[in-house]
């Protein structure tokens, strides 16, 4: 037998053997599971957290549309949850309220939503957000715009208008006004599908009688990239790029406009600047640069070590306060932090502004007050939860 059909022997002896192989070790492989788990993570408008909330759907689990069989979900701060199974391959479709379709979830606008639809294939956690509930929807959230000659084109602005601004056609309301505009009032239009409920805040607090309805003004960046490759949030709101220029327009075109076509009581005591993160400390740059206009600021998760990372003992911001020979008279400003990702590392910018604000003249508790908060982070989230603290502080 020559080499080629030794090989060629070789050859047909594996297919032979390979083909026994297979015979005698296949495996049937498990069947898919009929079902999978489905667990629901709602978490509840800001004012009556802890009442119950229900979700009903299209499967026996979930009352098969009959609200008085709905699933009812356990209270674990911040979360309401629950779960249930559903067939694999299920077309679910769910709504959530709170005991009956009379109190159902209602969008940021105040719409009955269309249902919630899950494809079943796996488990998953669906997470919800709830604006408010049909029963308790008040004021009214819409757009504006306002042209800058300062950034060379417009900003979007969400506006949230109080329920007193349509019953008094005389009265006037403080303004409230934030960056980040797509996150503050919408958890539809929230990157992370949690919203900073300023304007469930705001109401909360009137009810209260801690502070007035208000006016809430809050600017949308634009999407997108710069040049040189920095967001055009970042780019808005950082110091170290376009921040003097956004200050700018904040305080010499923006605030104009909306004194001039909405009943703002134009005086400094009655206007609140508002940010997280680099948005904080575009409105602390405000409060050093621009005195005078807004007398109430809140800085929650300052990122005073702004786009290029410096340490504590380089950031600008800081740099700025020390060397501001007074500090502005009248004014409160809030700071806050937590100590969970980026917030973890905020402890020593705030000792050191700590340090410079008592340094200048200023009693922590009555000018300013810093917060550090155990367990809390730098998200959508954590801002959520802070946002009334810093409210209550300042309309005090």
């Amino acid at each position: 037998m020559g080499v080629s059909e030794g090989l060629m022997a070789s050859r047909k002896g594996f297919r032979k053997m390979a083909g026994k192989n297979i015979v005698c070790c296949s495996v049937t492989p498990p069947p898919i599971s009929p079902m999978s788990r489905i667990r629901f993570e709602i978490v509840p408008p800001v004012r009556h957290p802890a009442e119950d909330i229900f979700i009903s759907g299209n499967v026996p689990a979930l009352g098969d549309w009959d609200p008085s069989r709905a699933l009812k979900l356990n209270w674990e701060p911040p979360f309401h949850r629950g779960e249930i199974e559903a067939e694999t391959g299920f077309h679910l479709e769910y709504k959530i309220h709170r005991g009956s379709w009379e109190i159902e979830a209602v969008t940021a606008q105040g719409d009955i939503p269309a249902n919630q639809v899950h494809e079943v294939w796996l488990d998953a956690t669906r997470h919800h957000t709830v604006a408010d509930w049909k029963d308790r929807f008040m004021g009214r959230l819409m757009r504006d715009r306002v042209y800058s000659r300062v950034l060379a084109g417009e900003r979007e602005l969400l506006l949230w208008l109080p329920p007193a601004y349509s019953m008094e056609a005389t009265l006037r309301f403080p303004l409230i006004v934030f960056h980040d505009g797509p996150n503050v009032f919408d958890p539809a239009t929230s990157f992370s599908g949690v919203d900073w409920a300023a304007d469930e805040w705001n109401g909360l607090l009137a009810s209260e009688a801690v502070m007035p309805q208000a006016i809430i003004a809050a600017v949308i960046h634009p999407e997108g990239f710069t040049e040189d490759n920095a967001t055009h949030r970042d780019f808005d709101l950082s110091p170290e790029l376009g921040g003097a220029a956004y200050s700018q327009f904040v305080v010499s075109e923006l605030l104009p406009h909306l004194e001039t076509h909405y009943r703002t009581i134009s005086h400094p005591a009655s206007r609140f600047l508002i940010g997280a993160s680099l948005g904080a400390l575009n409105t602390f740059y405000t409060a050093l640069h621009h005195p005078g206009v807004f007398g109430r600021y809140a800085c929650l998760s300052t990122a005073f070590e702004d786009v290029s990372q410096r340490l504590p003992e380089d950031s600008l911001a800081l740099q700025a306060l020390a060397n501001e020979p007074a500090l502005p008279a009248d004014i409160r400003v809030y700071f806050d932090h937590g100590t969970l990702g980026l917030d973890a590392c905020y402890g020593p910018y705030h000792d050191r502004l700590r340090e410079l604000l008592t340094q200048k003249g200023w009693q922590e508790g009555n000018e300013f007050l810093l917060r550090s908060i155990e367990g809390s982070g730098h998200d959508e989230m954590s801002w959520r939860m802070r946002l009334g603290e810093a409210l209550r502080f300042l309309a005090a």
